[in-house]
């Protein structure tokens, strides 16, 4: 029997994968965006009509997160993406008059880093997202993941799109030194990160990076809130798919002077406030060597409960650790993909205010701020000082974040200002997987009657050169 090291079958792979990528891109690039959205709707039918079937593969392969939230989720999102799709990205995007001004460019080839959450649904997203721009795609799963990300691959496969060959692909031997050897061939024009910091750290990428991490979302209950309204929210919002959104509160901050109501509100929404001895119990299942313990994420409150050692009622939607101020080694502070939330009281709106920008700064994880007020002036006051890339007024951040049932763009891949990576802060969309290039005229002659004199004088100019030369 012949062994084969994976570390050097990956790298091999990853060769492969980019070659096969790059050539299909060489065809790919002369499809128009009409051409391109149609075959995208073929394979967003054909996902659609198997959505059951794969949430149900992915909730048995990984054990994360909750399978009827994860359906529900993923239908809404590709409903609403089948909408939020139809915007020109690539080609001409200005066509008003007669002058060119703006032209959508793709990238060329793009390496997607997926995470080991809502695998099925960022990887449609990331392929659709790129295909829609023009670009091929290699998507690189978690290791352990590789078989939830075939399936799905083997699903669009099946759609019949009528893209090139090796327009989308995925590493099925995924490790280190695969994905580092992919990233830097030279035909790779843009890695993609969802959530994956450990390899964006691995070392500085020679490419452009778009980073969108599971942040760590602070949210302020200001006492103008509707304080009923915002506690449902919150628990609503932290226990939705078990906590494992990227926009997830993780972090709830309340005045003083209503932080009675803002307890007694969250209980009967569902959270159970821990005691001191049942944080104990809980820190010491929660972590395993310094790192959030795997069997802990995308599971339940009540099975996070059991784990540790104690039990809650069987109406419990969200664990709750009261913690006085922040410390360095605050186990609470590390970013959580659970339903366990932490709460902090402030005497006023400024030292929440404080409390905030340190939550987001601590551990370069912070992402998005939530914010219930229904005073404009401190909710204008958080928008322009807070260091992030998305603020929610009013309403549940996990789907809110991510652009459902919110005025913000549609996406799985959330930028941000205080991680260090990347550098776009914004919901990345399908533009974002272009360059726009602008078309510059002589001042003056960018209207339609300019362009047609200058192209006449020109023209003119030709034809007295070729007289001269004739008459020679």
């Amino acid at each position: 029997m012949q062994f084969v090291d994976k570390d050097l079958k990956s790298i091999q792979e990853a060769r492969i994968l980019v070659e096969s990528a790059r050539d299909a891109h060489s065809l790919l690039k002369e499809y128009d965006q009409e051409t391109l959205d149609r075959m995208i709707q073929r394979m967003i039918a054909k996902v659609q009509k198997l959505l059951p079937e794969l949430v149900a593969f992915e909730v048995s392969m990984t054990g994360k997160g909750n399978g009827q939230d994860k359906t529900e989720l993923y239908q809404t999102f590709l409903a609403q993406l089948t909408d939020s799709l139809q915007e020109q990205v690539i080609g001409v995007l200005d066509n008003k008059g007669a002058a060119l001004k703006k032209i959508g460019v793709p990238f060329g080839v793009v390496a997607v880093i997926l995470p080991a959450e809502n695998i099925i649904l960022n990887a449609l997203f990331a392929t659709l997202s790129a295909l829609k721009a023009g670009n091929t795609v290699i998507l690189i799963p978690q290791n352990k993941t590789e078989e939830t990300v075939a399936k799905l691959v083997e699903t669009i496969n099946h759609a019949n799109s009528g893209l090139p060959k090796s327009s989308f692909g995925y590493m099925e031997n995924t490790t280190i030194e695969g994905v580092n050897a992919l990233v830097e061939q030279e035909a790779i024009d843009l890695v993609i990160n969802i959530g994956s910091p450990d390899y964006f750290d691995l070392r500085t990428y020679p490419k452009s990076v778009i980073y969108g991490g599971c942040g760590s979302v602070p949210v302020f209950v200001e006492r103008t809130a509707d304080v009923k309204q915002a506690a449902e929210a919150i628990v609503s919002s932290r226990a939705f798919d078990n906590g494992l959104l990227p926009s997830a509160e993780q972090f709830v901050i309340a005045e003083s002077v209503i932080a009675k109501e803002v307890k007694e509100q969250m209980i009967r929404s569902g959270a159970h406030f821990m005691t001191v001895a049942e944080e104990k119990q809980l820190l010491t299942k929660l972590f395993l060597s310094n790192e959030v313990n795997p069997s802990i994420i995308g599971k339940d409150a009540q099975t996070i409960a059991r784990i540790a050692g104690f039990t809650v009622s069987e109406k419990t939607k969200v664990l709750v650790s009261e913690q006085p101020y922040i410390f360095d080694e605050n186990p609470f502070t590390t970013a959580l993909k659970c339903p366990i939330l932490t709460l902090y009281l402030e005497s006023d709106w400024i030292h929440a205010c404080d409390k905030c920008i340190q939550l987001l700064k601590e551990k370069r994880n912070g992402h998005t701020l939530a914010i219930h007020s229904n005073d404009q002036c401190i909710i204008k006051e958080f928008a322009l000082k807070k260091p992030v890339g998305r603020m929610i007024v009013n309403a549940g951040a996990s789907l809110a974040g991510i652009g459902l049932h919110s005025t913000l763009p549609l996406s799985l891949i959330l930028g941000g200002m205080t991680t260090g990576r990347g550098f776009k802060a914004k919901n990345i969309t399908a533009k974002d997987f272009t360059y726009v290039r602008e078309i510059g005229y002589a001042a003056g002659k960018e209207s339609s009657k300019g362009v047609n004199k200058s192209v006449s004088d020109e023209q003119l100019l030709i034809e007295k050169f070729l007289q001269k030369i004739i008459e020679q």
